[in-house]
């Protein structure tokens, strides 16, 4: 059993969340520990009000919504009776056992799973500590739920918490977009690795969101800005951009450099893990099509950069499974766009006629749309965002860092005297 524990500002979010999955049927209620009966019949609103009777007693704490999912491995279906004492038992474990908790059962993943959402405040109006509470009262609490249920170990488990397939691609005029990119946020901020902008778009691009810099002529450009916005069905930027520094998160360009830095070395190690798995089924595919299918069909999502003329000039992968967004070259000179071209029959960017400066930079970050959207229509998945208006890692889109300012001549006073 996989434990992912999340804490967060907004217990209402999390319901709403767990309810619109309930609706689409992809998930049940199957227990309302702390509620009076009939609380599955309860609307959002009156769920939460529930919590916030507790959340009341202290306006001090502001981070009081506790996100607990608990992963089983794939096989392990287990019925509802059993996932309620489950679930019963481990809040007992971790020191939650008299607060009030929903506990939903979804089942739009590989592998059977629940999601409990509760307040770390209790009746008397303290806050519970959950600093490390994953790290000790958590592992504990597993390990012997795991014995006592002959349950498969964590350590024995491929993957941990929940997949693209479960958390789905939001859709802009679908979802209340601030709330929706903060659940995507906190699961790709939590569960994968990055060390780049482009690495961190191309992950954000499987759900919907993208974070964009502005035009890099334009002052949020130039002072390091950032701004997350939802995708419609055709990939493109909708709604009004939501700043970096507005969520809790705050996955601001500051941040993220440092991010980038931590995340290095762990993505280095990850990567061999990831060639391994691309270069067996590049070696078993006959044209870019048959690739992207296999790639896909084995958790791996490859984003590719287009100029206007069709040319790839830009390749990242996303592997689910590893939880890690990789440039191409970064596994090798293969995987990178020239040779995936020159490998696929298609035009390498190196062999094209060299672009000036003010060609690069008109269209050198642009995506050939048509040519990706009947791709991907033909792999029967959602089209990638559009990524000129996407962070890559392509040398077109210039430099991550801000520019210095020229520094102006003095003039030489001694010759005009």
């Amino acid at each position: 059993m996989v434990v992912r524990i999340s804490t967060g500002k907004s217990v209402y979010g999390l319901i709403r969340y767990n309810e619109s999955k309930r609706r689409e049927s992809s998930a049940k209620l199957i227990s309302h520990l702390g509620f009076s009966r009939g609380a599955e019949n309860l609307s959002t609103h009156q769920l939460t009000q529930r919590f916030q009777s507790l959340t009341s007693l202290n306006r001090r704490t502001k981070t009081n919504a506790v996100h607990i999912s608990l992963n089983f491995a794939p096989g392990e279906n287990l019925k509802d009776e059993v996932l309620e004492e489950i679930s019963r038992k481990y809040l007992n474990k971790i020191g939650f056992g008299n607060q009030p908790c929903l506990v939903y059962q979804h089942f739009d993943a590989g592998h059977p799973h629940l999601h409990l959402v509760t307040v770390n405040i209790d009746r008397e109006g303290k806050r519970i500590e959950t600093h490390n509470l994953g790290k000790n009262q958590s592992e504990k609490a597993r390990k012997e739920i795991e014995q006592e249920f002959a349950l498969v170990p964590a350590e024995k488990q491929k993957r941990i918490g929940p997949s693209i397939q479960e958390l789905g691609k939001l859709v802009y005029g679908q979802e209340t977009t601030k709330s929706s990119i903060q659940t995507v946020l906190n699961h790709v901020w939590n569960n994968y690795t990055f060390s780049s902008l482009g690495e961190f778009n191309a992950i954000l691009s499987g759900f919907g969101v993208c974070a964009y810099r502005g035009e890099k002529d334009s002052e949020r450009y130039r002072k390091g800005g950032l701004v997350f916005h939802l995708l419609d069905k055709q990939g493109k930027r909708k709604g009004v951009p939501i700043k970096a520094s507005s969520f809790y998160l705050k996955p601001t360009l500051k941040k993220l450099k440092f991010r980038f830095a931590r995340d290095l070395e762990k993505k280095k190690e990850l990567c061999p893990l990831v060639k391994d798995r691309v270069v067996e089924i590049l070696g078993k595919s006959n044209s870019l099509k048959g690739f992207q299918d296999s790639l896909k069909k084995s958790g791996i999502l490859l984003v590719l950069n287009y100029t206007d003329t069709g040319q790839i000039y830009g390749t990242s992968y996303v592997d689910h499974l590893h939880r890690v967004g990789v440039k191409g070259s970064d596994l090798g000179k293969e995987f990178g766009a020239n040779d995936l071209s020159r490998r696929f029959g298609l035009v390498p960017l190196s062999s094209a006629k060299p672009l000036s400066k003010g060609e690069a930079s008109k269209f050198g970050a642009k995506v050939n749309k048509d040519w990706v959207r009947q791709t991907f229509k033909d792999l029967e998945i959602d089209p990638i965002p559009d990524f000129s208006l996407v962070l890559s890692d392509s040398p077109y889109q210039g430099p991550v860092r801000r520019e210095r300012k020229k520094r102006k001549k003095k003039k030489d006073h001694s010759s005009e005297s």
